[in-house]
């Protein structure tokens, strides 16, 4: 990195302080750091919800980056923190750097699952569109778990250090620029309006999940019992006497006889 970072975590976001860490133990290590900027402490991790909650809690000698973590379970807590969070970063023009995890057992998902009425309406809408930009695949091999660790830096501004003095340069200019576009774009404070008017945005989203999820449910089991009682009739149906193929006999009548003869 040209100059310091420091990565936004969301608390609520499950499992993203340790691969926040793994990023951190990565630019150590590796070779995304300038020989003369290598040096403990030059990527540093703090809590997104008290960098954004207030308007100047951001340093203006550091570029920041908000680490989503993607799981099957990213916006389901239950105060829609996260979804809170992203927005306000987007509105200071911060980079969201989403890494989506790729193994099943730690909530690795299909990339589908987030547009099935998971994510907020708000940030899939102009001018937010959080899904315009690529998410990176977090594997769980060793081997691959590295690359995707490097591409995380490179989304987070990081250059290799055998990259050329033009692309030393323009990797600086971006940091600089980052960092005074983060100076001039300050949050206003919430007031005690606005912070109860994002409290009813919050709940009046997580109702309407909560309804389109029961709406579902309702369907599907108006169908399995709808699937039931038609094969119930069925059965009935099926079951009852059986209809006689045999004609019915017709009423005896006496054979006329003529005068007797003698």
């Amino acid at each position: 990195f040209v100059g310091p970072v420091t990565i936004l975590v969301c608390r609520d976001n499950d499992g993203a302080w340790s691969v926040a860490e793994e990023v951190q133990e990565a630019a150590k290590t590796g070779r995304a750091l300038a020989p003369k900027a290598a040096k403990d402490g030059v990527v540093a991790i703090r809590e997104a919800d008290d960098a954004l909650e207030t308007a100047d809690a951001l340093p203006g000698n550091s570029r920041h980056v908000l680490l989503l973590y993607m799981t099957d379970r990213l916006w389901y807590d239950p105060d829609g923190t996260v979804a809170w969070l992203v927005q306000a970063a987007m509105d200071r023009k911060i980079t969201i750097a989403m890494v989506h995890e790729q193994t099943p057992n730690l909530g690795g998902c299909a990339f589908s699952t987030f547009f099935q009425g998971q994510t907020p309406q708000v940030l899939l809408q102009p001018p937010y569109s959080l899904y315009n930009a690529l998410a990176i695949p977090l594997y769980g091999s060793p081997e691959h778990r590295k690359v995707s660790l490097r591409h995380v830096l490179r989304r987070m501004g990081a250059a290799p250090c055998d990259a050329g003095l033009l692309r030393r340069k323009l990797q600086q200019l971006n940091h600089f620029m980052s960092v005074a576009r983060l100076v001039r774009i300050r949050a206003p404070v919430e007031s005690q309006e606005d912070i109860l008017q994002r409290r009813i945005r919050t709940d009046k989203i997580n109702s309407s999940r909560r309804l389109s999820e029961g709406s579902d449910l309702e369907q599907s089991r108006r169908q399995s019992e709808g699937s039931d009682l038609e094969q119930s009739r069925r059965q009935s149906e099926g079951s009852g006497p059986e209809q006689s193929t045999i004609a019915p006999l017709r009423a005896f009548r006496p054979r006329r006889r003529g005068p007797r003869r003698e």
